[in-house]
């Protein structure tokens, strides 16, 4: 082997090195929780960081502190709100900027409740709808109903676990959801959307409306849902 041969070489193991340390390098996750009726450090902030970070693809950071969004939105891949408490007007508008961007969004839970009054954007066009009451916590039946979804992939197609069936309704004039798994109560049969999609121009945006408490965030369905949600936005 010449010595040019030798420099090209080393050039090329060079570049495939790099390359493979730029894709090793974990996504980062912006998780904001906090507000009132869930232990959101407990479930979100210790369980589902956890969770998600298992993967080996994932940083996550975890605030409470609403204010600091638009700091910590400025250094991450993808947004995560779990948190009904107030957000001010300098962080609706990072996370809108953010989403406009093309940057993925899930969410968990009370994020997908009518929580802002004064941000009427946010439901309409990143929640599809949203929730404004829930059945009393009991055994919930899941389906999923459409396995053909990344983000159902591995999940069984039945499944059961205690929580809050949130009352989802899609908002007629938002552009859309694509419903993926659906809650159904055992009091009174009602079926409401548990898993979906929100259509979106730029971003891809997901909604899990279950995990009141360790009762869903420890069950395997629940964890494969959270995973495959984030892969899917992600990707």
């Amino acid at each position: 082997m010449n010595k040019m041969t030798k420099l090209l070489a080393g050039f090329a193991l060079l570049l495939m090195t790099t390359g493979m340390a730029v894709a090793q390098k974990p996504l980062r996750i912006l998780m904001v929780g906090g507000g009132g009726s869930h232990d959101f450090g407990r479930w979100y902030g210790q369980e589902d960081k956890k969770t998600i970070e298992s993967t080996g693809k994932y940083s996550v950071t975890y605030t409470e502190v609403t204010d600091s969004i638009p700091a910590y939105l400025k250094q991450a891949d993808l947004l995560i709100l779990t948190n009904n408490q107030p957000i001010a007007a300098e962080g609706q508008q990072a996370i809108t900027k953010f989403v406009e961007k093309g940057h993925g969004l899930l969410l968990l839970h009370a994020a997908v409740w009518y929580n802002w009054a004064d941000w009427p954007a946010y439901n309409l066009n990143y929640v599809g709808g949203g929730s404004k009451s829930h059945e009393k916590l009991q055994d919930i039946k899941n389906f999923v109903v459409n396995s053909g979804h990344p983000i159902t992939q591995g999940v069984p197609a039945k499944f059961d676990f205690v929580d809050e069936l949130y009352r989802f309704v899609p908002d007629p004039a938002a552009k859309g959801i694509e419903v993926l798994v659906i809650g159904q109560s055992k009091e009174t049969d009602a079926v409401f959307p548990g898993v979906f999609t929100v259509k979106h121009k730029k971003a891809k945006i997901a909604g899990i409306t279950t995990g009141h408490d360790e009762r869903s965030h420890e069950h395997e369905a629940y964890r494969a849902l959270l995973i495959n949600a984030v892969n899917w936005i992600a990707n």
